[in-house]
């Protein structure tokens, strides 16, 4: 459930917008907590974020609701049943291919990624928002970043690559993903008891997505984790394992750049602690030699070689 703060920034309106739809057009019913607060469930924010793309298309307030609540409804304006994805949209998007839903052990599906990449070519924060709504609805959180999530962020920086996406459009939908993986950090109740893992990247490294997707799996997993984010220099490492007497570490290694500064954070760390626990992930971290394991790809694999390193208690 979301505070009404909460929902307004998933959708990218303004919470006096929110209210305003609720109190006109009934397309979101809240409940209310013990306070009196108003909360909002998957539902209502999907309703939401409906409305909010219909009204950036062009449809006035009165008319987004209207269609809004049919395609909650599941009915088309002349009342027949229609098939709608859980982003609201018709199950055939506008070329009229086929959207599927994501499947146990699939990779991600094409069309939910066109649509990504649609709506960083749009600057539509609220189609992007409504896009990881319908793909974290459908798994788990660590299926769904392994299996769709990364490889569309890959799709998105190669279109940004080839001229399609602007740097703003790209930043817009890695801005919308940082937040729905922020959410996600907070959400997630690591164990008291747990090992303590220091999460961060080297100094001059600042691609923390896979970083923040593998922090929040590895709080769910049980881990007391410590997110130190980006740009981290080596001393400083050494200070955070001392200070929250840390058993394992995970950087990232993302871009060839970063190396040298991994290499020497990995060589410190092992020289002052060698007790402590080196995981490394990115795209470049078999390039870095010593005392660390090679977590691969997945953060499903680099949690579980974490836990069995660090033997969570059960």
């Amino acid at each position: 459930m979301y505070t009404i703060k909460r929902a307004a920034e998933l959708t990218g309106i303004s919470v006096a917008t929110l209210r305003a739809w609720e109190r006109r057009y009934g397309v979101v019913s809240p409940q209310r907590s013990d306070g009196g607060y108003r909360l909002y469930g998957p539902e209502d924010v999907r309703a939401l974020a409906i409305m909010n793309s219909l009204v950036n298309e062009g449809w006035s307030a009165r008319e987004a609701a209207a269609e809004t609540l049919r395609r909650l409804s599941g009915r088309d304006s002349g009342g027949r049943e229609v098939s709608f994805g859980r982003d609201g949209r018709d199950s055939r998007d506008g070329r009229g291919s086929r959207v599927a839903p994501l499947r146990p052990g699939a990779r991600y599906q094409s069309e939910d990624a066109e649509a990504f990449v649609r709506a960083a070519e749009r600057l539509d924060s609220a189609s992007a928002t409504a896009v990881l709504d319908a793909r974290f609805a459908l798994g788990t959180f660590e299926h769904v970043v392994d299996d769709w999530l990364m490889p569309t962020l890959k799709l998105v920086g190669e279109e940004w690559a080839h001229g399609r996406l602007t740097v703003a459009g790209e930043h817009l939908v890695s801005y919308a993903v940082q937040r729905r993986l922020a959410a996600a950090y907070e959400a997630a109740s690591g164990r008291v008891d747990g090992p303590t893992l220091l999460i961060g990247l080297p100094p001059g490294s600042r691609h923390e997505l896979g970083l923040l997707a593998f922090a929040v799996a590895a709080r769910r997993a049980g881990f007391a984790t410590v997110y130190v984010g980006a740009d981290l220099p080596a001393d400083d490492w050494v200070r955070a394992i001392e200070a929250r007497r840390a058993a394992g570490i995970v950087m990232a290694v993302p871009r060839d750049i970063d190396i040298t500064a991994a290499q020497d954070i990995v060589d410190t760390i092992g020289r002052t602690h060698p007790e402590v626990v080196i995981g490394l992930g990115g795209s470049q971290q078999n390039e870095i030699n010593g005392p660390c394991v090679h977590l691969g790809h997945s953060i499903t694999v680099a949690v579980g070689e974490m836990t069995r390193r660090l033997r969570i208690p059960a």
